[in-house]
């Protein structure tokens, strides 16, 4: 839903932007007085039905940012504090000869213990961009013409309150763009060591077992902050969890495996099921890899074209401009520059949707065929 207003919107900023159906009663504010009647004091007078109905789109996003920001926060901190709990119980029990399904579990516990940190910053980065799109609604009515609540200085202000937390953001498309390629090899590197019988027990982590088997474990999900813990319901489901991997492990690795025999042929479809979530996982991988850097220009083109809002609003005297304000604005002057540099992050958060709404489509198609295995096989 988020993606579909997104492109909405910015699909309407590009027909203002553009002058799109100029001369229509969508650029007529009579039209809008004619709706809502003649109540609305000047300036909001002003609003056409076209920023009226940006504005409903921008209100949307203040909401679900915002609403999104605040939950992101919380079910990442609450399951942060889970896993604290469950590694503070593990590390505390009369177990210390660790199995390797034990070991796995340990791992998993780590690894989501970071993503629970980074997933409650995003969180605390997304939440202000979701305050800052309430500014954005009041401007399309043309309410920063006025002191309400600000003015255009407020405006400004939440423009670079989104700038700045853009450039976090930027920098999680990058790692997860190379992060994703690697895993995509690392996946490659592991069909090819099961293909030669060289995988052991030892050699299996916490990254190799989720390839494997897709495994995502309950502390995987985020818990509310507030919400209240079954602490005896979690050891249940953690004792669970470490049987689930020894389970899959014995079923890989038998203790007793001689061919032909009935362990040996679980074993082989065990590694024949792996085998299939790799090679379909090698190209999914790498394409969504891909899709973050595109997902990294986007945002980029679209940071590079609002930063000249606020940079034109302060350097607005082109005649004592430092060079490199002149550099930023490619050396046009400051109103072709604002314009410009606003279409140019309208364009780009427009096309930016169409790829998040179609790229499933193109993941599942790079997926093998197993029709075609079938008949191969």
């Amino acid at each position: 839903m988020d993606a579909v207003v997104q492109l909405i919107r910015n699909a309407l900023c590009c027909c203002k932007d553009l002058g799109v159906f100029h001369g229509t009663f969508l650029h007529d504010a009579a039209t809008t007085r004619l709706f809502i009647g003649d109540f609305l004091p000047a300036p909001m007078d002003k609003t056409t039905p076209l920023e009226a109905l940006i504005s409903l789109t921008q209100f949307y996003a203040c909401v679900s940012c915002s609403k999104s920001g605040l939950g992101l926060m919380s079910t990442s901190l609450g399951k942060l504090r889970r896993i604290v709990r469950i590694v503070e119980k593990r590390l505390n029990s009369s177990t210390k000869d660790w199995s390797q399904a034990d070991r796995i579990v340990n791992e998993s516990l780590f690894k989501e213990a970071k993503f629970a940190l980074r997933s409650a910053f995003i969180g605390f980065l997304v939440f202000p961009l979701g305050v800052a799109f309430f500014w954005l609604t009041a401007n399309s009515w043309h309410v920063t013409e006025t002191d309400w609540i600000g003015g255009l200085p407020a405006l400004i202000y939440a423009l670079i309150v989104m700038e700045v937390a853009l450039v976090p953001l930027l920098y999680f498309m990058i790692v997860d763009g190379f992060e994703m390629l690697a895993k995509s090899k690392r996946c490659k590197g592991l069909l090819d060591l099961i293909d030669a019988g060289k995988l052991t027990p030892n050699e299996i982590g916490i990254h190799r077992y989720e390839s494997m088997t897709g495994w995502v474990p309950f502390w995987d999900a985020g818990v509310p902050i507030l919400e209240a813990s079954n602490e005896d319901e979690e050891d249940k489901k953690v004792a669970a969890e470490v049987k689930k991997v020894k389970e899959s492990l014995t079923g890989w690795f038998p203790e007793s495996k001689k061919e032909g025999e009935k362990e040996d042929k679980l074993s082989k479809e065990a590694f024949e099921q792996a085998k299939e979530k790799l090679a379909s996982m090698v190209p999914q991988l790498r394409m969504e890899g891909y899709r973050e850097f595109l997902y990294f220009v986007f945002n980029f083109v679209a940071f590079y074209g609002y930063l000249l809002g606020p940079l034109v609003y302060y350097f607005d005297d082109e005649q004592v401009q430092p060079f490199y304000v002149q550099s930023l604005k490619l050396f046009y002057d400051n109103e072709y520059a604002d314009w410009a540099g606003n279409f140019a992050g309208d364009l780009m958060w427009t096309i930016e949707p169409v790829v998040i709404l179609g790229s499933p489509f193109l993941i599942q198609m790079t997926k093998p065929d197993k029709s075609k295995k079938e008949k191969a096989d």
